[in-house]
């Protein structure tokens, strides 16, 4: 599975690592949610796409666009302080500040 967002007008195809995706748990789907949680801007609209869908054709790729589907279509949301600490989105300071035992 890829994910497929518009970038300014760009369509942009992001690939996850299957290292990376094996370390996480949950369905493909959620690690691929996931990703998007990590990686795009938070309030980002994407889709997840399947490996099958063909994007050989590279001729002009750059002037590819991505015209939304609504009915699949969701929005990047933000990652939980514990993910943040992860991938180095927030200090061990910060995170202690907002997570208070």
């Amino acid at each position: 599975m890829r994910l497929i967002y518009d970038d300014s007008g760009v369509a942009v195809v992001v690939t996850p690592a299957p290292k990376w995706l094996a370390n996480l748990t949950g369905t493909l789907e959620e690690k691929m949610i996931h990703l998007a949680n990590k990686d795009l801007a938070t309030g980002t609209k994407y889709e997840i796409i399947a490996d099958s869908v063909d994007l050989s054709d590279r001729t002009f790729r750059d002037a590819w666009t991505y015209t939304a589907n609504a009915a699949v279509e969701q929005t990047s949301a933000d990652l939980s302080d514990e993910d943040k600490l992860k991938y180095n989105r927030m200090t061990q300071q910060e995170y202690d500040d907002a997570n208070p035992d």
